[in-house]
């Protein structure tokens, strides 16, 4: 298990030494962002084709610290049921000691990142939401790191917010308008908990594919981090399969936002190019926390799938697109995205066939 109060405390901790937060501000932004919903949410389902039958609409501008206990909370109900699987193979003292210490691991991760999410829809909540419950699962906006990068690039005010808004928008509307998005993301996260097993065999395995990486000049972090240096050949299937549905999600969302936003956000190309330059060029701290992680490679990713729905648009316009979601069998392989070809020919040609 993992003391997840002791993580939500070293997150804060590291939080603390930051530059105090003006929520004033944040109160401002939240009551902008709120008006604008409306807007931002026709503008998102207009250019992707999607539909949201619940158009509530709520946007929360939170400080660090409360980016942090919904972080916790949710990385919890992901992380517990598998940790539960081997937690009573340690003897109770070592049991304690790793509980610690991968709070403070995660502690660390989530007062790092606190500092640099933006927005923030929680995919991860809406798959514990009771479907017979009237429950809105709201947008995270972390106002102070929204606020510092318009004062340190001189972004508008209301456009860069709005900006970030649409993309974080364009998630709700993939997971709760198309109707099998929920089950088929919590059946991968199931596929990748039920198959820890984490052995002296396994930490042999991944003994030997660290050498063998080094041997031929291959980074062994590059692919995702720590964590898939210790998955097992079943679960870095599963790994590519997550990887394959957070690329085209998180590329969706970016190429739904930068449609969405023109002619609206006149800034928007040039808040793209100063963010592009700015993940292009991590300090040291953040190029290594990044690696540890995987968020290097996930940014890869994200990068590959908005190349992707941008090869598939060219190729066969919007309908193309919306294919992807028309069924969970339509998502792309990791390959598939490196090569869109293969998964129109995959796809596409069937579906012109008949």
């Amino acid at each position: 298990m993992i003391a997840w109060d002791t993580a939500a405390k070293v997150a804060k901790g590291l939080i603390s030494t930051f530059p105090k937060e003006d929520k004033v501000a944040l109160e401002r932004m939240s009551d902008s962002l709120s008006d604008f919903g409306s807007q931002a949410l026709d503008l998102v389902e207009n250019v992707s084709g999607l539909t949201l039958l619940d158009k509530t609409i709520s946007v929360r501008c939170t400080t660090r610290s409360e980016w942090v206990d919904s972080n916790v909370l949710s990385m919890a109900s992901l992380m517990d049921p598998m940790l539960n699987k081997f937690a009573h193979k340690l003897p109770g003292g070592l049991s304690t000691i790793s509980a610690n210490a991968g709070a403070v691991q995660f502690g660390l991760l989530f007062g790092w990142m606190s500092k640099r999410v933006l927005g923030q829809y929680d995919a991860a909540l809406f798959a514990n939401v009771n479907p017979d419950e009237n429950t809105t699962v709201p947008i995270y906006m972390v106002g102070s790191n929204i606020l510092d990068l318009e004062a340190k690039f001189g972004f508008p005010r209301a456009q860069f917010e709005r900006w970030v808004l649409l993309h974080e928008l364009t998630h709700k509307v993939q997971f709760e308008s198309v109707s099998w998005m929920n089950s088929y993301y919590r059946s991968l996260i199931s596929s990748l908990i039920d198959g820890v097993n984490l052995g002296p065999s396994d930490l042999f395995g991944a003994i030997v594919r660290v050498a063998e990486d080094i041997r031929v000049g291959r980074n062994p972090l590059a692919e995702a981090g720590l964590a898939g240096i210790f998955v097992s050949e079943e679960q870095r299937k599963s790994l590519s399969k997550i990887g394959g549905l957070m690329s085209v999600l998180e590329g969706h969302a970016d190429f739904v936002m930068a449609r969405a936003a023109r002619g609206i956000i006149e800034e928007a190309d040039h808040f793209e190019e100063v963010l592009h330059d700015r993940r292009e060029s991590p300090n040291f701290v953040s190029k290594i926390v990044s690696q540890l992680y995987g968020l290097d490679a996930k940014v890869k990713q994200y990068a590959a799938g908005r190349s992707f729905l941008e090869a598939i648009d060219d190729a066969a316009g919007r309908d193309g697109i919306k294919t992807l979601f028309m069924a969970s069998e339509n998502m792309p392989t990791l390959d598939e995205i490196s090569r869109p070809d293969r998964w129109m020919e995959r796809v596409l040609t069937p579906l012109v066939k008949s």
